[in-house]
């Protein structure tokens, strides 16, 4: 079946909106949320959207996606309207009651490979990824020849076509390598001063994730040794029954003959062995002289910033090649001549921590504090008093009463509709007035009804909030 016709004709609908990127966050946000839990109910989905739109640093723009999303909004109602349009769009599959009566948001399967995707191709972040391909080819291996595998039983589709996907994307990341030196290369050549290249050292990223690799895969000695077990074990699975099954296997999946089907799987066995036996290698060996020539020009250009742009290598060397043909008076005079030439031509504010000696913490001294045995008990008591005054309990039995004194009409009673819930304040005094009812001294009283009531904080329990007749 043709792929656009197995999803929503909306599914790439939110990529194309003023809001996208908003957008493009919260569907990474509930998909991370969804694997920290093993239901993602709707509630948690909205809870979780509103928290991020009250701390999004960016400006959400007004359009219509159905119904309008702005920044003239509460984050309640925009987080709402996402959710609902994201159903709309198939990002979210349709509406499912779950076990506790709340509607079910998980995110759509194939929204999940989507979002995944993009953040594969577009995230920089390459942390350990190469040597995690080494590694997935050495398990797909050596799992396929172990006793009973599930691998043996669709060799094609469980062993030599993952070994291509990870071949492919070592290969990718080895790229990523190359370029980020070639980046950093770049980046070292426009420095003008000590303090900028200081920066770029400290504080850029780029060197991070780039050394993370390079280090690891060049200074762990459990490298290479994967790498020779790579190359015996597909030498191995080459001449193993497993490729004849992997040829049966092919015929049937691309119906082809066995000529056909052989000719396929051989290219595929010589891409995979020239690349881990020589291009592996090679990319490595490439790298390893950029990162020589990286750090030859790091050492110059940080010479000639140092040195107000004056390459003082080459000048000194002149000056002595120079004191060196002159006789022993001459010598004498030139060098009082320049001793007072040296100067200083600039000066550049770095910072007090840059060169500040840090003080060492002594073992040996005791814990400051003040023994509790040394206070009496008056001064506990207005401590206690102090504390216990100082943050008053939001939601305490008094409080909740006069909120439901403003919201409560002439009639006696209110309803959760007519209430209209929208702020969190608003649920949690609802909430707080279900746990007083009854009680003495609370003079009001909830009645339940059948049914749910969907405000913009949550789905609510459909009741009425009534004053008792003596209060």
């Amino acid at each position: 079946m043709p792929f656009f016709e197995s999803i929503n004709d909306k599914f790439f609908n939110p990529f194309c909106c003023r809001n996208r990127e908003i957008y493009f966050e919260c569907i990474s946000l509930l998909i991370e949320k969804s694997k920290e839990i093993p239901i993602l109910y709707e509630t948690d989905a909205r809870n979780c959207l509103i928290l991020y739109l009250q701390n999004c640093l960016y400006s959400i723009e007004t359009e219509n996606i159905g119904e309008e999303v702005s920044s003239g909004r509460t984050p309640q109602e925009n987080a709402s309207s996402i959710l609902r349009y994201f159903r709309a769009c198939g990002w979210i599959t349709p509406q499912e009651i779950g076990r506790s009566g709340d509607n079910i948001a998980s995110v759509s399967a194939y929204c999940r490979k989507l979002v995944d995707a993009i953040h594969k191709i577009f995230d920089m972040d390459s942390n350990s990824a190469i040597t995690n391909h080494i590694f997935s080819i050495y398990e797909i291996l050596k799992s396929s020849f172990g006793k009973d595998s599930a691998r043996a039983i669709r060799p094609y589709s469980n062993i030599l076509l993952p070994l291509i996907e990870n071949e492919c994307d070592l290969k990718n990341e080895l790229l990523i390598l190359k370029d980020s030196v070639q980046e950093i290369m770049r980046a070292v050549t426009k420095m003008s001063d000590a303090n900028s290249l200081g920066q770029f050292l400290l504080k850029d990223e780029l060197l991070k994730r780039f050394f993370n690799d390079y280090f690891f895969v060049k200074k762990s000695g459990l490298i290479p040794s994967y790498i020779a077990s790579i190359e015996r074990l597909l030498r191995k699975l080459r001449d193993s029954e497993l490729y004849d099954q992997m040829v049966k296997e092919y015929m049937k999946l691309k119906n082809v003959d066995e000529f056909r089907a052989k000719e396929k799987i051989n290219r595929q066995f010589v891409e995979l062995d020239s690349f881990i036996s020589l291009e592996y290698d090679q990319e490595m060996g490439y790298i390893d002289k950029k990162i020589n020539t990286y750090y030859n020009l790091y050492s110059v250009r940080m010479m000639m910033v140092l040195s107000n742009g004056t390459n003082l290598e080459s000048l000194l060397n002149r000056f002595l090649l120079f004191l060196k043909g002159l006789n022993e008076q001459e010598r004498a005079v030139v060098i009082r001549q320049i001793a007072p030439s040296h100067r200083l031509m600039h000066v550049g504010y770095i910072s007090r921590k840059s060169f500040e000696r840090r003080k060492k913490a002594n073992p040996n001294m005791k814990n400051a504090g003040i023994p509790s045995d040394e206070l009496p008990l008056d001064e506990k008591k207005r401590l206690t008093d102090e504390l216990l005054t100082a943050i008053p309990d939001q939601y305490s039995m008094d409080h909740v009463k006069d909120y439901l004194d403003e919201k409560v009409s002439d009639k006696g009673q209110v309803s959760v509709e007519e209430w209209g819930v929208r702020t969190r304040e608003d649920a949690m005094m609802i909430a707080a007035s279900i746990i007083y009812s009854g009680s003495v001294g609370f003079p009001y009283d909830v009645v339940f009804e059948e049914g749910m009531v969907e405000t913009e904080v949550a789905a609510i329990s459909r009741i009425k909030i009534k004053r008792k007749k003596d209060e």
